[in-house]
């Protein structure tokens, strides 16, 4: 790559405001960002998106705060996505050259774009057998997932419950739970519609599952005295799962933004809740990397959008319906 001079400027998504899908504008003349030391420039293929872009662009959460007080508060407009993958052009780190193929989890945003600048300890070089577009699916799905059922710390024969596995994070966490069953024959019930269950077939094996319970009927859910919900969802429908679990049992949310809510509802049966939020990590980047190309995770994406479309493609995740990853190709 070195034989060919950078490009002076980049076509990137941009927002001014918060708010609709609307406020993000495709533009080219936007300036690439520079290197600093043990950082790396990346050409990107593919970036993943995820409910938390969303919610960003909407004004909500950390990532919004950093927004707000790095961008907006200096007459500056901003870049979302923290999903990317594709080729170094350039770096100022030993661990990596240029033209390697490398992904990242990264929540300085800037991902809706052609370069990104990226942390060298953020990053991880892609497996032959892992293609680029799955890459740039991984990073934020991948890590949650593996970090999140390391945090949750299920124990031997415990009665799992989660809701939403066949969403991003959810289709792979479902896998590393059946994993679970299989090493320390815990128990897996889980809340979804009908379409999804029918969807999970693809991924696992339902027989496998303890339950299923169709959140789309009106009846109360069965009180199955669970030992712990994972919570991809929160808000009413997680306060409404808290019927599944015993006195005392352990709720992980990954909404944090949920936490207090699900305490406050979980008053009367001793609920302990707590809250993940992912943490960046090269080595555990590699490490889901890794778990695709062994054949051992299964990677669904549902639809993969040009960046020139990233409205039509917030759109379709916030109906909330996406079984798998939603990704926009960077041409």
């Amino acid at each position: 790559m070195s034989n060919h001079p950078l490009p002076t400027s980049q076509h990137a998504v941009l927002i001014r405001e918060f708010g609709e899908p609307e406020v993000m504008k495709y533009q080219d003349g936007v300036a690439i960002p520079e290197l600093q030391d043990s950082q790396v420039l990346v050409k990107i293929a593919y970036a993943g998106i995820n409910p938390v872009d969303y919610k960003t662009r909407q004004g909500k959460g950390w990532g919004a705060d950093n927004i707000r007080k790095e961008k907006f508060d200096n007459d500056q407009p901003a870049i979302l996505g923290f999903d990317m993958a594709g080729q170094v052009v350039k770096s100022n780190s030993d661990q990596f050259s240029e033209g390697e193929q490398v992904a990242a989890l990264s929540f300085n945003s800037g991902c809706y774009a052609e370069y990104v600048v990226i942390d060298a300890k953020l990053l991880a070089k892609v497996p032959n057998s892992v293609t680029l577009e799955q890459a740039g699916a991984l990073p934020c799905i991948g890590q949650t997932a593996l970090q999140f059922v390391e945090f949750a710390d299920i124990e031997a024969g415990e009665h799992v419950v989660i809701n939403a596995p066949a969403g991003g994070v959810g289709h792979l966490l479902i896998q590393l739970l059946m994993d679970k069953i299989a090493q320390d024959n815990i128990k897996v019930t889980v809340i979804c519609s009908p379409e999804k269950y029918a969807k999970l077939e693809q991924i696992i094996d339902t027989s496998k599952l303890t339950g299923w319970i169709d959140y789309t009927k009106d009846d109360a859910f069965p009180d199955l005295q669970a030992d712990m919900l994972l919570d991809l969802v929160g808000d009413e429908a997680g306060v409404r799962a808290l019927s599944v679990l015993r006195s005392g049992a352990r709720v992980n949310v990954l909404p944090t933004i949920w936490v207090d809510k699900l305490k406050e509802a979980g008053q009367e049966k001793n609920l302990a809740v707590a809250g993940y939020k992912a943490q960046r990590s090269g080595e555990d980047m590699a490490r889901v990397l890794q778990l695709v190309a062994d054949g051992k995770l299964t990677l669904i994406i549902q639809q993969v959008y040009p960046l020139s479309e990233v409205v039509t493609a917030h759109h379709a995740l916030q109906q909330g319906d996406a079984f798998g990853k939603i990704v926009l190709k960077v041409d």
